[in-house]
């Protein structure tokens, strides 16, 4: 597992108190498109429930188009399509005449992530989180989200045990803006406690998480473990591939494992 220097010198730790950390493609990642099918399958069982079946395809239509809304508005770094408004302009976009229970019950399918959703946690990244708590530093999270509303976003790392390890976050839907935004970044260190010229953000964008994070004033590094952006923007001050290379760049060596046997 490697991990490299770009344009900036790397100093490390003892200046080092606070950790912050997107989510998805960082944090937490699922399979291509699975959770647009649970979505898409819900969206028609919900419909069909309710006395108006539509066709798959209309559907489909309707959750893609509004997702590139979405898409528009986060490259535009506009004010952000939150979650639950994305999911009315679906049901909008479907043109069903639903009751408002029933509008309800579809925006909640789409900003809550579906019973049985495989979203896993990435590699490495617990124990890796839990040996930066355990050396003292504070944890945040900042993240844009989608479909899935920042409250969604919490219940899945909360399931994965690691949501109690963070002191704060700021998600886009609920601070009212996207990353590169310095009111994301300046959020979280706020609910954490921490300051900009002591903190570290690690994310997978060039050009949301990289850029934001150094416009704030903070060091960066980009995780690839994931997905290696291709995209163009400036690189961070590290580039790593695992949380491993993470945690030993900043000081903070992982337990070793127990002999076998043991």
């Amino acid at each position: 597992m490697e991990a490299h220097t770009s344009d900036a010198a790397w100093t490390v730790p003892d200046v080092v108190d606070t950790v912050t950390f997107d989510v998805w493609n960082t944090l937490l990642h699922e399979p291509s498109g699975h959770l647009a099918g649970l979505r898409r399958r819900a969206w028609l069982d919900l419909l069909a429930a309710a006395g108006h079946p539509v066709a798959e395809a209309a559907v489909e239509a309707a959750l893609r188009d509004t997702w590139r809304e979405h898409d528009r508005r986060w490259r535009a770094a506009g004010t952000p399509f939150s979650a639950e408004v994305a999911a009315r302009h679906a049901v909008d976009l479907l043109g069903v005449p639903a009751g408002e229970d029933v509008r309800a019950a579809l925006v909640e399918a789409l900003v809550t992530p579906p019973a049985g959703a495989r979203v896993g946690l990435a590699p490495g990244a617990e124990p890796a989180l839990r040996a930066l708590r355990a050396a003292g530093a504070r944890l945040a999270l900042v993240s844009d989200v989608g479909f899935t509303s920042g409250r969604g976003v919490r219940g899945l790392l909360a399931a994965h045990g690691v949501l109690e390890l963070f002191d704060g976050w700021a998600f886009s839907d609920e601070v009212g803006a996207h990353k590169p935004s310095p009111r994301m970044f300046a959020g979280a260190l706020a609910a954490a406690g921490g300051s900009a010229g002591r903190a570290v953000h690690v994310g997978d964008l060039r050009r949301t998480d990289v850029a934001g994070a150094r416009a704030a004033g903070m060091r960066t590094v980009r995780y690839t473990g994931l997905a290696d952006d291709p995209e163009p923007g400036p690189e961070a001050d590290l580039v790593v591939d695992s949380f491993a290379a993470l945690t030993r760049a900043l000081g903070v060596w992982l337990p070793a494992r127990p002999a076998a046997g043991a």
